[in-house]
């Protein structure tokens, strides 16, 4: 196969397009650190850009200090998006798997009619969600909200999984059965291997959507010691007569950040210790 030859105007041009995405991605963030990570005083009006000195005083007052949020509304974040995406991921897998392998009549439209409801945006669920969680005493509970963000990342990962379950040959499920091998045998030692890589990038979306979310926990959970950390930062927004505290904001946001990309360093890592399904159907 003949590779293409771009010419060098084209090169350039891919290569200050990738430098504006680039800088689209990382400006925000490396703006957000700046703040967070200079005093106080470097953060009034006009502020420069990069700061003289850095300190992690603002990262500790958000977490230990008077003013802060504390590490709670942190761990209720962690507990809200874990359990989210364990229900998602196991929903997920059942919903799709029968999707792929049964022949339905609706199948198709099945999967049309969920790849639509993942596009409803949160705000359009919190009206019906509160009636609902009002009239089955789940309102104000943690399991109210953990079941109204697998509610809302559910239908995206069974279209996922749906998706990860048909590149897996059947023929690999017969081969079990032919051997003796049982339905929930052959799900245990050859689907479930296999399709490791879409169940995991669907609990980890869910577990990112759960930990980001603010408008459903910010109707659904009225007790400020059951709010995640996207709550109790509004704080910090609605300080009456001394304006929005950037710096502890940026700070409380860039340790939200961490959880987000260790997840993220994690499932790279897996994924490429599990591998594609090429050289398993190879084998």
């Amino acid at each position: 196969m003949e590779l293409v030859r771009f010419s060098l105007g084209a090169r350039l041009l891919r290569a200050v397009g990738v430098a504006l995405m680039l800088a689209f991605a990382v400006l925000p963030l490396l703006w957000v650190i700046s703040i967070a990570l200079r005093p106080g005083s470097q953060a009034i009006y006009p502020i420069s850009i990069l700061p003289t000195s850095l300190t992690l005083d603002n990262v500790w007052g958000v977490l230990f200090g008077p003013t802060g949020i504390g590490l709670g509304p942190y761990r209720n974040a962690a507990f809200y998006g874990l359990s989210s995406a364990v229900i998602t991921a196991v929903a997920s897998t059942l919903g799709g798997y029968a999707l792929a392998r049964y022949n339905m009549r609706a199948g198709e439209g099945i999967l049309v009619v969920i790849l639509a409801l993942s596009f409803l945006p949160s705000a359009s669920r919190i009206v019906p969600l509160f009636i609902l969680f009002s009239a089955s005493g789940l309102y104000g509970t943690s399991q109210g909200v953990i079941l109204a963000y697998a509610a809302g990342s559910t239908p995206l990962g069974i279209w996922l999984m749906a998706g990860a379950f048909r590149q897996i040959p059947v023929r690999l499920e017969q081969a079990a059965r032919i051997d003796g091998a049982g339905t929930v045998l052959t799900m245990r030692r050859v689907v479930l291997p296999l399709a490791l890589p879409g169940i995991l990038v669907v609990a980890t979306l869910a577990f990112i959507d759960g930990w980001n979310s603010f408008s459903l926990p910010l109707i659904l959970i009225p007790k400020d010691t059951a709010q995640p950390y996207t709550v109790a930062l509004q704080r910090y927004i609605q300080e009456i007569g001394y304006g929005i505290n950037w710096p502890l904001l940026a700070a409380g946001s860039l340790v939200a950040l961490v959880p987000v990309l260790t997840v993220f360093a994690i499932l790279q890592r897996r994924l490429v210790r599990v591998g594609g399904l090429g050289g398993a159907i190879r084998g």
